[in-house]
């Protein structure tokens, strides 16, 4: 008769095993990321981005507030910038300059849509190695991924960074052709909340100079 002891060690190894073959598994890890990121209806966060040059090893640092949704409206506010889609329109607001300038959306630019990088990242790519670290203070892994075609997306490589417990992005690495790469850190994020009409409205201001390409 087997002892509860030995059950126990059985459940405990199996239980690892069950970890270990998940964990070692990148594939399926960024196809359950892409299944709960495509059906997202919005995201909104505060974030930090990083652009390091290749060639000199120099960085530049912005930040701000962003909401995306999933019909290509979205609201991003930096201290220099203010760039607002209501869907079919793109107005990119220089606070410094004082400029607006406002362009359509069109299929040559629906792939820089932020709606693109924040929600549809993982499209396009192959998972290459999945391994387990903290996130965000909480369980989580650092996945590594390769373009199907590096020329299409311009893209030579990309890492993210997700908690296991809700599969959420909190990281978000791209390599361009040339060994440049922006990093995104996100916090406070919101998914699926609502966004009114309003909040990805723009009203041009008074005395600015306005650049419609529409």
């Amino acid at each position: 008769m087997i002892s509860k002891r030995s059950i126990l060690i059985i459940a405990l190894i199996w239980l690892a095993f069950s970890f270990t073959a998940n964990a070692a598994s990148p594939g399926a890890a960024l196809k359950k990321i892409q299944k709960k990121y495509n059906k997202l209806e919005s995201l909104r966060a505060e974030f930090r981005e990083v652009f390091e040059w290749e060639m000199t090893g120099e960085n530049s640092v912005r930040s701000g507030s962003i909401i995306v949704t999933n019909d290509k409206r979205f609201y991003i506010d930096t201290p220099e910038q203010l760039l607002v889609s209501d869907g079919s329109s793109v107005f990119r607001y220089n606070r410094v300059k004082s400029q607006v300038i406002i362009e359509p959306i069109s299929e040559d630019n629906d792939q820089i849509l932020p709606s693109r990088l924040l929600m549809k990242f993982a499209d396009g790519f192959s998972a290459e190695s999945l391994t387990p670290l903290p996130v965000a203070g909480k369980e989580g892994y650092r996945l590594d991924l390769k373009p199907d075609n590096e020329d299409e997306m311009l893209t030579s490589a990309a890492i993210i960074w997700f908690s296991d417990d809700d599969q959420i992005v909190h990281r978000l690495k791209l390599i361009d052709l040339n060994g440049n790469s922006t990093t995104y850190f996100l916090n406070n994020i919101v998914i699926d909340q609502p966004v009114k009409q309003l909040e990805t409205s723009f009203e041009i201001p008074k005395d600015v100079e306005v650049f419609d390409l529409r």
